[in-house]
């Protein structure tokens, strides 16, 4: 896609959009630009490229034309075959359905430029969606977000609010997966403003993406809870008994971390009952490992083993690094909740340890937290203060905040804890020694 400057008046309108979504200079900048040259765009002092305006565009989850930028599509290539994207597209969704995504990716790469050489818009959009789909499934978060931003700012979505929606909803699940909470927030607002007026599976799907994310960035409760209640209404509208079954997960979910353990198994129950393995296994062995971790949280062991043993049969199989991180911590904290932390601890380590995972867990702060409660179970204080500071690290990496102060709050406690124990030993040995 290339881009041609419409009219003047850039700077001011980046700063408007910027400061209406609560951004920071240095947050739309991102890891490409500066808080410092964003504010010499803004005050005039710099300009700025198409490709820049693109970026930065994508970056707010606003179209180029809003910045004052006019997105076109290349144009035609005389007598290009235009079968030849959707021959490309047809072959990439079968590789999608049958799970194999870096297939799936690499077709729909080749899909996207025919169509793009072709001059075929709707097409290039949906390559351009199997190519953000097959990322994420993937695990290339990097290439999910970067995909899905394109996606949003691409003239088919800007032309359809519904569209433009169930990419900023892609967008937004790839920026949460992907440790960028902040962006995950903003795309996932923008995304159920959008979807008002859309069929209700679109506005389900926009809720559920920002739930997810303002769970994450730890946000008031009241504000989870209204968005809840919304979720709740709009899934009366939705046909569909698979899509209802992950809406239930979701507010299941959310009613565990919200403290209503009563209804969130209820809600998990039900979600059980409309998901179908036959529809979607992955996502049912999802929902089983989700489930189990939920009871883990909450301090319910029961029913806990036979859950992790369905989701481990299966994801074992199919499931991307991400799950196997996900159920290999849920099994260690079983283990510790039963009253066996030495094999817990050692569960836990190997998880930690193994390059397998290391995509996973380079990021994670759930598996050091997990390791200084195991720690302290053990009696082993030094070792438990150590692991809550680096589950605080990256928990902060994260932009997971609240769990971050949370986990430097119990290192500062230990080590207090530590001093004064230290302090005692002291003075009782200059007593014994006189």
């Amino acid at each position: 896609m290339t881009a041609s400057l419409a009219h003047n008046g850039f700077g001011a309108r980046l700063r408007q959009t910027r400061k209406r979504l609560g951004m920071s200079q240095a947050a739309v900048g991102g890891d490409r630009y500066s808080g410092s040259y964003i504010s010499h765009l803004e005050s005039g002092r710099r300009s700025a490229s198409p490709d820049v305006i693109e970026f930065l565009a994508m970056r707010m989850g606003v179209t180029a034309d809003e910045l004052g930028m006019e997105p076109s599509m290349r144009s035609i290539v005389d007598k290009y075959d235009n079968t030849q994207a959707l021959e490309h597209l047809l072959v990439a969704e079968r590789a999608w359905h049958d799970r194999d995504w870096a297939t799936a990716g690499e077709l729909a790469t080749r899909a996207a430029a025919s169509a793009l050489q072709a001059g075929q818009p709707e097409r290039h959009w949906q390559a351009l969606y199997v190519q953000t789909q097959a990322a994420l499934n993937e695990g290339n978060h990097a290439d999910a977000i970067h995909f899905a931003e394109q996606l949003a700012a691409h003239p088919v979505a800007v032309a359809s609010p519904t569209l433009r929606a169930q990419a900023l909803c892609l967008s937004a699940t790839a920026h949460r997966v992907g440790d960028e909470l902040p962006m995950a927030l903003v795309h996932a607002g923008q995304a159920v403003e959008l979807a008002r007026d859309a069929p209700p599976i679109v506005l389900a799907d926009a809720l559920t993406c920002l739930i997810s994310a303002a769970f994450e960035a730890g946000r008031p409760t009241a504000e989870t809870d209204r968005l809840c209640r919304r979720l709740e209404d709009v899934s009366l509208h939705v046909e569909s008994v698979h899509a209802r079954g992950v809406l239930y997960w979701t507010l299941g979910t959310a009613a565990f971390r919200s403290g209503n353990v009563a209804k969130g198994l209820e809600l998990h129950d039900r979600a059980m009952e409309l998901l179908s393995p036959k529809r979607d296994l992955r996502m049912w062995l999802r929902l089983n490992r989700s489930a189990a971790t939920c009871r883990l949280d909450a301090g319910i062991t029961g029913g806990v083993r036979e859950l992790l043993e369905v989701a481990g049969n299966g994801l074992r199989l199919i499931g991307s690094e991400y799950d196997l991180f996900e159920l290999r911590h849920a099994e260690a904290k079983l283990v510790q909740l039963e009253g066996r932390p030495d094999e817990a601890r050692e569960l836990i380590l190997a998880l930690i340890a193994d390059p397998a995972m290391s995509r996973a867990a380079s990021t994670n702060g759930i598996a050091e937290e997990l390791l200084a409660d195991i720690e302290l179970d053990l009696g082993h204080r030094e070792a438990a203060r150590a692991a809550f500071v680096r589950a605080a690290g990256l928990y902060g990496i994260q932009e997971q905040y609240r769990r971050a102060n949370q986990c430097w709050q119990r290192a500062a406690d230990l080590e207090n804890a530590l001093s004064t124990m230290w302090t005692l030993s002291q003075t009782l040995l200059d007593s014994s020694v006189k």
